[in-house]
C-alpha cells in the first residue's frame, strides 16, 4: 500500500514538473511572439511618423533585430531625402532669379557662357538625381542594402517590403522634367541671342533688336519661358 502511495506521489511530482515546464514553454514563445509584435509596431509606428512629416527620428526605439532593421530604414530615408535636397538646392540658385534681366543678359551675353553653365549643371543635376532614385527605389538595391547591414530572412524582407518610394519617385521625376522643360527655353532665349548677337542691344534695361521680326522671335521665345515656369511642379 505505501508503495503504491509512493509511486503515485511520483507521477504526481512527474506531471507537475512537466506542466512547470510546459508553462513555462509557452511563457517563452508567448514573450517571443509579443516581443514580434511590439517589434513591428514599433517599425510601424516610426514609418507613420516619417509618412506624416517628412522628418526621421535618428533615435532607435525596436529591441534587438527589429532595432536593425529600423537603423537600417532610418538611413536609407536620410539617403533618399539627401538625394532630394541636393537638386533642390540647384534649383533654388539665387542666379536663376536674374538670369533674364536686363543686366544678366548685358554682362553675360553675347555668349552667355556662365547662364548656360549654369543650366547645364542643373539640368545635370536632375538626370543624376533621377537616376540614383530610380536605383534606390528597386527591391535590388534594397535587398543589397539589406544584406550589406547584415538583415537576413523575415527582417530582410520586412525593411525591403517597408518602405515604398515608387509614388514619390514619379512625383520628383514629373518635377525635375517640367523643370528641364523650363531650363531648355533659356537655352533657347540664350541660343537665339548669341545667334543673333550683332542685332541687338540691352537700352534703358530692355533689349533693343534691330529687326521687328527678331522682336517678335524673342518676346515669342519668353513668353514660353514663362508659360514653362508656370507648370514647374
Amino acid at each position: 500500500m505505501d508503495e503504491k502511495k509512493s509511486n503515485s506521489k511520483k507521477i504526481i511530482i512527474i506531471v507537475a514538473v512537466i506542466i512547470i515546464l510546459v508553462i513555462g514553454g509557452i511563457a517563452i514563445v508567448a514573450g517571443s511572439f509579443i516581443g514580434e509584435v511590439a517589434g513591428q509596431q514599433t517599425i510601424n509606428s516610426e514609418i507613420e511618423k516619417i509618412n506624416q512629416t517628412g522628418e526621421v527620428d535618428q533615435e532607435i526605439k525596436a529591441k534587438g533585430k527589429y532595432g536593425e532593421v529600423e537603423k537600417v530604414l532610418k538611413d536609407y530615408v536620410l539617403e533618399y531625402q539627401a538625394a532630394g535636397k541636393e537638386i533642390q538646392a540647384q534649383y533654388q540658385n539665387e542666379k536663376f532669379t536674374t538670369i533674364l534681366t536686363a543686366d544678366n543678359l548685358k554682362n553675360d551675353g553675347p555668349e552667355f557662357t556662365e547662364s548656360k553653365k549654369l543650366v547645364a549643371d542643373t539640368r545635370a543635376k536632375g538626370e543624376e538625381v533621377k537616376t540614383k532614385l530610380a536605383e534606390m527605389v528597386s527591391d535590388e538595391y534594397k535587398e543589397k542594402r539589406a544584406t550589406d547591414n547584415g538583415l537576413t530572412g523575415k527582417y530582410k524582407d520586412l525593411f525591403v517590403d517597408s518602405i515604398k518610394f515608387e509614388a514619390e519617385q514619379k512625383q520628383v521625376n514629373a518635377s525635375i522634367d517640367s523643370v528641364n522643360n523650363y531650363l531648355e527655353k533659356l537655352d533657347e532665349i540664350f541660343n537665339f541671342l548669341n545667334e543673333n548677337k550683332d542685332k541687338w542691344e540691352i537700352r534703358n534695361d530692355k533689349v533693343e533688336f534691330s529687326q521687328m521680326t527678331l522682336v517678335t522671335k524673342y518676346n515669342s521665345l519668353i513668353q514660353l519661358a514663362s508659360i514653362a515656369a508656370q507648370k514647374i511642379k
